[in-house]
């Protein structure tokens, strides 16, 4: 009976887990949305976009979970070792903390959630692709250009033209 329990062992598996948790508590948080009259719904229900990002990172948290006790299933038949990579810095037995570049990570998209109701949406958007991968160490400057262009450029054509959809454009950009 303990061998089911050992497969989620994984620190893969263990966050395939959470992430399907998360998205069930967020699914049926979806579920409290006020109807939006049907002419102005657009033809899109307002659910539909959220459940849309839940279903897709479900399905992301469950080929993690998959792939995670696959991993530990076939470390513990003895076929071999599992294929979770050591963590940098850790010790036997101990826990390290995330390396600065996830903190300067949540920093920058705690900062985009600021910068959205100031500046807009796709312009946020646009300044999250540049800084976002610089942050990372990408210097092939022309590629990260043509993400900031292209990346906020797609979102309206999709959203904005196709489906009508209207983003915020920001405090600054309404006094201007």
């Amino acid at each position: 009976m303990k061998q089911p329990l050992h497969l989620l062992a994984d620190r893969d598996s263990l966050a395939g887990l959470a992430i399907l948790g998360v998205c069930a508590v967020a699914w049926r948080l979806t579920a409290g949305f006020d109807e939006v009259p049907a002419i102005l719904s657009q033809n899109v229900p307002p659910t539909f976009f959220p459940r849309l990002v839940i279903a897709t990172a479900a399905l992301l948290g469950g080929l993690l979970l998959a792939g995670g006790i696959r991993r530990r299933a076939v470390d513990l038949a003895g076929r071999g070792p599992a294929n979770d990579p050591p963590i940098a810095g850790a010790k036997a037995g101990g826990t390290t903390l995330p390396p600065p570049v996830f903190w300067a990570t949540a920093g920058l998209v705690a900062a985009a959630g600021v910068l959205i109701p100031l500046v807009g949406t796709l312009l946020t958007v646009g300044l999250v692709a540049i800084a976002l991968p610089l942050l990372w160490g990408e210097r092939r400057f022309r590629l990260v250009a043509a993400l900031a262009v292209g990346l906020p450029g797609a979102i309206y054509a999709v959203f904005t033209l196709a489906l009508g959809v209207r983003f915020p454009v920001g405090l600054i950009w309404n006094l201007l």
